[in-house]
């Protein structure tokens, strides 16, 4: 098997490519941004793995044909971001996915396995299962939607077999530099304090609540996706653990001082995962809790 993985530089795609070479795939990573080599275990130097750095939206027909899967992750992934420039993000986000769907179509590729957001619930009540209507509060979660709507789209309308997984709160080794979890080791590091936002005085807990999913065990769903005969009419499929963890626990397995802000407008206290449709249709399971993998890790720093 051959697979694309495009936004092979981030925080999860190196965790995939050392999964799919488990599995005996050849790799063709794509990405506008360098690959940091060493974020793999493996031997780069492996025939199983090519990286090119380039943009996606470079990639022709005739360079995908032979490709049996793609996994999509390249995304403007940052909120902020996306709330400073809803337009461009937009175009970057949505288009790049389009043109991505339209080029696997014509290339006849097997699947099409799209990395999209729990952040997408919204304020639903928890825990969220896929069935819940969206509520994107923030652009970037209205353009993962959009995603997803394609996927659907294109599977109906087109024949390609596509799925998409929503990612919760994902978390392991060399995780990008934006996330909470980062900002918390940081601040140990510097020997500052950690910052977190109280809830409202509605919440039993004082901090917000989140659902952690550990990289290598997102790697492994993103192989049984691509590979599973059981999906492939643009089903969307929770990636969590079904258990939450309050991000004061997290602050405090890692270590240091802790100060409470105020709540910002848009956050979301709650997250929670139904995952019962990934048991169901990949067979897949969380293998590995945040807090116990915290308490090993700190000892490292």
């Amino acid at each position: 098997m051959r697979v694309l993985i495009t936004g092979v530089s981030g925080f999860i795609g190196p965790h995939i490519i050392e999964t799919c070479v488990a599995r005996g795939w050849d790799v063709w990573g794509v990405d506008i941004r360098d690959f940091d080599y060493e974020a793999i275990a493996f031997d780069f130097k492996t025939p199983q793995f090519v990286f090119e750095k380039r943009d996606v939206r470079s990639l022709t027909q005739q360079e995908l044909e032979g490709v049996d899967y793609i996994i999509h992750l390249a995304f403007v992934t940052n909120i902020p971001n996306s709330i400073r420039d809803p337009l461009a993000t937009t175009h970057d986000n949505i288009d790049m996915t389009a043109l991505l769907l339209d080029l696997a179509t014509k290339a006849k590729i097997k699947k099409f396995v799209f990395a999209t957001t729990a952040s997408l619930y919204g304020h639903n009540p928890t825990p969220w299962n896929e069935a819940m209507q969206p509520y994107p509060i923030e652009p970037y979660s209205w353009q993962k939607l959009s995603g997803e709507y394609a996927l659907k789209m294109w599977s109906a309308c087109y024949g390609l077999k596509t799925v998409g997984l929503r990612l919760f709160q994902v978390f392991g080794e060399n995780q990008r530099t934006d996330t909470a979890m980062a900002a918390f080791f940081r601040a140990r590091k510097e020997g500052r304090a950690i910052t977190l936002t109280e809830t409202t005085a509605q919440s039993s807990f004082r901090s917000g609540q989140r659902d952690f999913v550990y990289v290598k065990d997102v790697a492994d769903a993103f192989a049984r996706a691509a590979e599973s005969d059981t999906v492939g009419s643009g089903e969307i499929i929770n990636i969590g653990t079904g258990k939450v963890t309050t991000m004061e626990d997290i602050a405090t397995a890692i270590g240091g001082e802790i100060v409470f802000i105020p709540k910002r407008g848009f956050e979301v206290e709650r997250h929670e995962a139904d995952i019962t449709h990934a048991r169901e249709l990949l067979g897949w399971e969380p293998r590995v809790e945040v807090i116990p993998w915290l308490t090993e890790f700190v000892k490292t720093l």
